[in-house]
């Protein structure tokens, strides 16, 4: 069979079709996207072998189809449940969590490129430059801010962000009182 006997087999029994199909899943969306799927599929394997009954291979295919997405939808539900059932399992756990700790790489790098010892634009500067990719010449920085610390971050803006208290894990120092004060030397 040819792609034009696909299509006038597809425009004589769409409407049947897609009316059996929503009768049996109860939803259109999903009746007529597995009844275009079962017309993709017949395009591909209709040119090898035609089937003695046209519409009933449409229907039986597209059927199939219909009953591999609620399933995958079906299973797709279960897992979220169970997600949320794990979710709600592990936030009566969650008392032993340290404030403190950051496990998020990204976040932690966000910190430390926001350290109070940087002046605030430079702040800005790095992190945009650091966190979002953004190349120092092209900061969005720049157009608001045209001042020293927008360039790339000098030698000396690094080695005051490498400081005691300002590492890469931003976990506040031992001897730190609330507010980092170990931390927030003079930028000069």
């Amino acid at each position: 069979m040819a792609t034009a006997d696909v299509e006038a087999v597809w425009r004589i029994e769409s409407a049947r079709i897609v009316a059996a199909l929503t009768r049996f899943t109860g939803d259109f969306g999903l009746a007529e996207d597995a009844a275009q799927e079962a017309v993709a599929e017949a395009l591909v394997s209709w040119p090898m072998a035609a089937p003695a009954n046209p519409a009933g291979w449409l229907m039986a295919a597209a059927r199939r189809r219909a009953i591999d997405a609620i399933r995958r939808r079906t299973a797709l539900h279960d897992r979220y449940a169970l997600l949320a059932a794990d979710t709600m399992a592990d936030s009566a756990v969650d008392d032993d969590i340290d404030p403190d700790r950051i496990d998020d790489d990204v976040l932690a790098l966000m910190f430390v490129s926001c350290h109070p010892v940087l002046s605030p634009e430079a702040r800005v500067a790095l992190t945009l430059r650091v966190v979002a990719g953004c190349p120092a010449n092209r900061s969005p920085a720049r157009s608001w801010c045209p001042c020293r610390p927008c360039r790339p971050a000098s030698p000396g803006q690094r080695r005051r962000s490498r400081r005691p208290g300002c590492r890469s894990r931003c976990r506040r120092p031992a001897s730190a009182g609330s507010g980092w004060a170990a931390c927030s030397a003079s930028s000069t």
